[in-house]
């Protein structure tokens, strides 16, 4: 399985010279396996540059959409994904069921109320909706794709991929600090022993408590879930657009302070533009 960060930015894009490391698009990320199928989650931004990687190196666009939910950081990229515009694409949508409903409002509906020139049915792409993961797992020829509900307004999904023996989860868009409880076992079991955890850092530990209910996590809040879960190695995304690299890797630093007393979780970083993990 191979991972590839598009986009890592949360809310709305910032780019500039202060977000050069880590990246100022938001949302979109690459899963290829082993068995070549591909998985995109989350059409943020950062899905602009995939399309124009698929298209320079001929690559046959063909894959899977998981959406996490219907914001528009999320959606944005949609509409110039320029493979969308070629009948040869073929993209298969699943995820969070009214994720798809907000993909293709913000194309024109011909009732002037779209956000963008052309209409969802004139594009070329053939686009399937599946409707798998809100009900049941998704098996991609033995990769095995669950999911759960995220704590988010106006709900979403995080997304957990088995491949062999490896696991890795993505869960943007979740605010554990609002679940605490019943759900914070629930997330624990989700998450346990996965060999990466990719999960929304947004906010610091000083600043959730004017945030509370905004959908995001505190990056302590989300090392103690990696260390409860005894998880191997965690990545924040979703950075706040004021966040420049700078603060960042500040968070990362405070974060590895956390963990080194920890033996399972051994490693932590922060999601970075254009960079790929590989699970063996």
């Amino acid at each position: 399985m191979e991972i590839k960060f598009w986009g890592t930015r949360g809310s709305i894009p910032a780019p500039g010279a202060q977000t050069l490391e880590f990246g100022g698009n938001t949302t979109c990320v690459e899963v290829v396996l082993a068995n070549g199928q591909r998985v995109v989650i989350d059409g943020g931004t950062g899905l602009r540059l995939l399309g124009q990687h698929l298209m320079e190196n001929h690559i046959p666009c063909q894959f899977h959409l998981l959406l996490t939910h219907g914001h528009w950081d999320h959606l944005l990229g949609i509409p110039f994904f320029e493979p969308i515009y070629l009948e040869s694409t073929k993209v298969i949508v699943d995820g969070w069921p009214p994720a798809f409903q907000g993909m293709t409002r913000v194309f024109d509906s011909h009732m002037g109320d779209g956000f963008f020139p052309v209409a969802f049915d004139h594009l070329k792409a053939d686009i399937d909706y599946l409707n798998t993961l809100a009900n049941g797992p998704l098996d991609l020829d033995g990769v095995l794709i669950d999911s759960i509900h995220l704590n988010h307004p106006q709900g979403g999904l995080a997304f957990r991929f088995r491949e062999g023996k490896h696991t890795m989860v993505f869960a943007t868009d979740n605010e554990l600090g609002a679940a605490r409880g019943r759900r914070i076992p629930e997330f624990v079991e989700f998450v346990r022993g996965c060999d990466l955890l990719i999960h929304d850092a947004q906010y610091l530990p000083e600043e959730i408590s004017e945030r509370r209910g905004w959908g995001h996590s505190a990056y302590d809040e989300v090392v103690a879930l990696a260390q409860q879960a005894e998880v191997h190695n965690l990545l924040f995304t979703h950075h706040d657009p004021g966040r420049s690299d700078g603060d960042v890797e500040k968070i990362v630093a405070l974060s590895r302070e956390m963990m080194a007393a920890h033996s399972k979780l051994r490693y932590i970083d922060a999601a970075r533009e254009g960079a790929c993990y590989r699970l063996p």
